[in-house]
């Protein structure tokens, strides 16, 4: 039997050529496939990071709602009106006798009343140690509020702190600010880190109480002091000298 060369060879060209083609074509679905699966998976990390977005942008939201104190008619129901305190949570934070419908639940329909541009030593809680001062300055508000009618004074357009609480000046029976007279007698810290209108006047008035020595500022350590507190005011302070003569402290009215 005779066979065509150039037939055989013909074949065998078109035979390889079909199996190369295969390959390609293969190789090529191949490529689309991972595409398809790295495409996907790009889609599902911008799908994530969007949602992370979306939760960061409410809570920064729902932290400003709560800074501007927007909850609507807190300065007409609190404002330059009187309240007992029925709670001393500490020196710095007390309930009164009113519902707050704007407020965290299971405070058995109290308001919580978060002090103004002070802040006192922590009372130990769950895992927290107690800092030093924290029962004495806990005492002075409870002998001075508890059960007592004090009369609350806001500032309009930022009436409630980051956690729900109503920001306010209280005062007492005799006509005295306690924010004030609490950081005179060295019971709290001038808290810098909020602006409001008593800023500047806390804050000479925790001055006096340092070079006066009262209260906390008798025995306390930099160690003592909380974590915000800018070391740089106890500069030319040596805390740990005794009380000398040193100037009188303000008259807080």
């Amino acid at each position: 039997m005779q066979f065509d060369r150039q037939s055989v060879l013909g074949g065998a060209r078109t035979s390889m050529t079909k199996k190369r083609s295969t390959k390609v074509d293969g190789s090529g679905r191949g490529a689309s496939i991972s595409q398809q699966l790295g495409r996907r998976r790009r889609n599902r990390i911008l799908v994530l990071l969007a949602v992370v977005v979306l939760i960061v942008v409410a809570r920064l939201a729902y932290k400003d709602q709560l800074l501007s104190g927007d909850s609507g008619d807190d300065y007409l129901n609190y404002n330059d009106r009187t309240f007992r305190c029925v709670r001393v949570v500490d020196g710095d934070t007390i309930d009164i006798d009113v519902y707050d419908r704007h407020g965290q639940p299971g405070r058995r329909g109290r308001t919580r009343i978060r002090m103004w541009g002070m802040d006192t030593p922590e009372l130990a809680r769950n895992d927290r140690g107690e800092m030093y001062f924290a029962d004495q300055a806990t005492d002075f508000a409870t002998d001075l509020m508890l059960d007592k009618t004090v009369r609350l004074e806001l500032v309009q357009g930022y009436t409630r702190g980051y956690y729900g609480r109503l920001l306010a000046y209280v005062y007492l029976p005799d006509g005295r600010m306690y924010n004030s007279l609490a950081i005179q007698q060295g019971y709290a810290y001038a808290d810098h880190r909020f602006k409001h209108p008593k800023r500047q006047e806390f804050l000479d008035i925790e001055r006096h109480a340092r070079l006066g020595r009262r209260g906390l500022w008798a025995k306390v350590t930099k160690d003592d002091l909380p974590r915000w507190y800018p070391k740089r005011r106890l500069k030319g302070l040596s805390i740990s000298k005794p009380a000398g003569d040193v100037p009188a402290t303000m008259n807080v009215k």
